[in-house]
């Protein structure tokens, strides 16, 4: 294999127009031929996608106070990260559904999910168009793949369910507070889109 060494380009990364790609193996510098990357758009790929154009949109929607964006970037401050890479992260490795998407009062569900947030601080809570409240507590939520939880007795109306962090707090608050719940989507592989653990009770 031919060798390439320069003072001047020693770190020198990715491509130059469509024409070399330079890179790293194994502390070594090296350059190949440019090949355009494959994006064969399978729905596995649009869904992740989904996933994270939804994680962003909720961002936006919950960051508009200066004290909870405060309250996130000093989670993320040990990771050395900011509070909106924390919060995408949370919900990219997060996911949760639920068993059925409608029913008749008193309806039971089954949530199936797997947390992305630290366990330690990781809760599940619910929203029913005007209030929030805790369907599972910190401490109470089990680490690992395609846990369950099981809600009873729900009444007539839409209820959503979110993965939620709920020590990220503003100074004064108590929780639930609607900027702790991250993620209500899990990646549908089959139809390409996001998700979401919602169920309506009639």
């Amino acid at each position: 294999m031919p060798k390439w060494k320069s003072a001047i380009f020693s770190d020198i990364r990715n491509a130059i127009g469509e024409q070399v790609t330079f890179s790293m193996w194994k502390g070594r510098p090296y350059m190949r031929t440019y090949t355009r990357p494959a994006n064969p758009n399978t729905a596995k790929q649009a869904a992740g996608r989904d996933v994270m154009k939804q994680l962003v949109k909720r961002y936006q929607e919950i960051m508009a106070d200066p004290e909870v964006k405060a309250a996130w970037n000093e989670k993320a401050l040990p990771y050395m990260i900011s509070g909106f890479n924390l919060f995408t992260k949370y919900g990219r490795l997060s996911k949760i559904a639920l068993d059925k998407s409608s029913g008749s009062a008193p309806l039971s569900v089954t949530i199936t999910y797997s947390s992305g947030i630290p366990i330690a601080n990781a809760g599940i809570v619910k929203f029913n168009g005007s209030q929030w409240s805790i369907v599972k507590d910190v401490g109470t939520l089990e680490a690992g793949e395609d846990k369950t939880v099981e809600v009873t007795g729900l009444t007539a109306g839409t209820y959503y369910f979110f993965l939620a962090d709920l020590t990220v707090l503003k100074t004064g608050d108590t929780k639930p507070q609607a900027y702790q719940a991250v993620t209500k989507w899990k990646p549908d592989m089959v139809n390409g889109v996001a998700q979401e653990a919602k169920v309506v009770v009639s």
